[in-house]
């Protein structure tokens, strides 16, 4: 009877030893299965398949998806230095320098290109009294002084000698009281065309004191003494200086030379002028002048 017992007993405790080692392995590898499983298994096969290199970045796993734009954001910097250093080999200073050479023979010639119209440019403003005569037409005179006063007074010795030898072409000569006649050219062989082309120098009064002292009107022509006038004076080569000014009229002292050969002394000729309108005129009459 206490063997049955005994035997029993060490049953029991067998099946119960046997019951506890299989309870205890069993969880011990159903549990850790399970967790490995979804827990562990998969995250574990997606780190190393995804990244494996940047496995230090996984530390911080909630970050993860602003994880993923930083490792291109680290690889970024990467590609940004091996491109930089790929374009400096590419576009080494080498070239540079190349074609700016190429550019230094251009702009060489440049220099004397702009050197050139320096000089004509010295010269231009060397005389700008006689460019500013010549850019004004001394019948339309509107400001005089002592440098514009010359031009009109050629101007004016210019109509006077056109007139006084009768015009463009020798007239008709005739007898008329006791004295050689001639008719002026048909531009000015009336006492209104003469006094016309006198008045774009002289002024009116002046004009019509030269018409009535050297021509005379028959039957509606003008005619004058069959005879030349003229004197060696040389009024292109005149000076002026001003002897009294108003707003209106003007005097004027022309000294006047002779020719070289000639040996005589300046003449000293005073002339008057008058703004007639917008322009200045001679007041003085022609032959008190020439």
């Amino acid at each position: 009877m206490k063997i049955n017992t005994k035997l029993s007993a060490l049953c029991i405790a067998a099946a119960l030893m046997s019951v506890a080692q299989a309870a205890a392995a069993a969880p011990a590898v159903t549990a850790p299965a399970e967790a490995t499983q979804p827990g562990i298994a998969s995250p574990a096969a997606a780190a190393p398949a995804k990244v494996p290199a940047p496995a230090a970045s996984a530390s911080v796993t909630t970050p993860a998806p602003a994880q993923a734009p930083s490792v291109p954001a680290a690889s970024a910097p990467a590609t940004v230095v091996d491109s930089a250093k790929a374009a400096t080999p590419a576009a080494p200073s080498a070239p540079a320098p190349r074609p700016s050479a190429s550019v230094a023979p251009a702009a060489a010639p440049s220099v004397p290109s702009t050197a050139k119209p320096s000089k004509p440019q010295q010269p231009s403003t060397s005389v700008p009294v006689a460019a500013a005569a010549a850019s004004v037409k001394p019948t339309q005179l509107d400001k005089l002084n002592h440098e514009s006063a010359i031009p009109l007074v050629l101007e004016a010795q210019s109509r006077y000698l056109y007139a006084i030898s009768g015009g463009s072409t020798v007239g008709e000569s005739f007898q008329w009281n006791g004295k050689s006649y001639r008719y002026l050219s048909e531009d000015i062989g009336t006492k209104t065309k003469l006094t016309s082309y006198l008045t774009q120098a002289y002024t009116k009064q002046a004009s019509e004191q030269f018409v009535g002292k050297f021509f005379v009107e028959i039957n509606g022509k003008l005619a004058q003494l069959d005879a030349d006038g003229g004197n060696l004076l040389e009024f292109n080569r005149a000076t002026a200086k001003m002897v009294t000014m108003t707003p209106v009229k003007r005097s004027y002292l022309l000294t006047v030379p002779y020719p070289a050969g000639t040996k005589q002394a300046n003449e000293k000729i005073t002339v008057n002028f008058e703004k007639v309108g917008s322009y200045w005129k001679i007041s003085s009459a022609p032959h008190i002048i020439f």
